[in-house]
């Protein structure tokens, strides 16, 4: 099913099934009304506006929750809501309630990657900087994925890869972007997603990983000390905004040192973030329909 026939099923749909809380369509028999039009539009807003509901519960929700978010009538709320599962962007569970469906993984797979070119020249710039790989993630579903990678000249080959998936708990843009987020909601991902060993530096421990993110958010920044890959560190600052973003520097061990942590590394990346952010920002702003 085409995202081409979800769109125009979101809007006829709609229009076929009116709630009575919502004017006819009415008009002339040659093409839609202006008021249809507008009940159309408002409809795709309306959807967006479950999944980002559907986004912020963390988990299944019952209709019921969803409406305490958005302000839509439950008739309204439970027609809509099938037709993003014929979509593919919803599903129902066993228990009747609501989640995200696994479409919507790669579409945030292909913003992520246009996002990732639009940022590359951020990353030169840090790589100038300090001589060293440089690498922007964002949060997805309950991991980090990469969207933007710059090798340094001398790079070895690590698993910073654009389009790898990583764990939050054992990599330094993991634990920057948790660090971003409200301690409760870091906590909740964190109970979910687990803590698997991955190498013997590999933070297990709920309660240790909850008081790093607790200094992180103190210094502004987070590391990743052989807990992904040994033989590689790596230090992240989490980038202001709604998308969930961290920029990294990581390199081997020998080279990735504290005195260059501190002196080299992490100037470059906060001076970045500091640019990155706004843009960002602006980028994701609030429109008027």
């Amino acid at each position: 099913m085409t995202s081409e026939y979800w769109a125009q099923a979101l809007c006829s749909g709609d229009m076929a099934n009116q709630n009575p809380d919502e004017p006819p369509a009415g008009g002339a028999d040659t093409g839609e009304s202006a008021s249809s039009q507008r009940r159309s539009v408002q409809s795709v807003t309306r959807a967006f506006e479950i999944v980002e509901a559907l986004a912020a519960a963390g988990g299944p929700a019952g209709i019921t929750d969803i409406a305490e978010v958005v302000d839509v009538p439950l008739p309204t709320i439970h027609r809509l809501l099938h037709t993003l599962i014929d979509g593919g962007y919803v599903f129902q569970t066993p228990r009747r309630q609501y989640a995200l469906g696994a479409r919507l993984i790669s579409l945030s797979r292909y913003a992520g990657g246009a996002l990732g070119v639009a940022l590359r020249p951020y990353l030169n710039k840090v790589v100038e900087a300090c001589g060293e790989s440089v690498s922007i993630a964002m949060l997805d579903q309950d991991f980090a994925r990469y969207i933007a990678h710059v090798p340094a000249e001398y790079s070895m080959r690590m698993f910073t890869e654009v389009g790898n998936q990583v764990s939050l708990h054992t990599t330094g843009v993991g634990k920057a972007i948790l660090s971003g987020m409200p301690p409760a909601e870091a906590e909740r991902i964190i109970r979910r997603s687990g803590l698997r060993q991955i190498t013997p530096n590999t933070i297990t421990d709920r309660q240790r990983l909850l008081d790093e993110l607790v200094e992180a958010r103190k210094l502004g920044y987070a590391v990743d000390l052989e807990e992904h890959e040994l033989g590689v560190r790596c230090v992240a600052v989490p980038i202001p905004g709604p998308l969930g973003l961290a920029m990294s520097v990581s390199g081997p061990v020998t080279r990735m040192t504290d005195d260059s942590i501190q002196n080299v590394a992490l100037p470059a990346l906060k001076a970045a973030a500091t640019e990155i952010s706004p843009v960002i920002k602006a980028a994701t702003a609030d429109r008027p329909v």
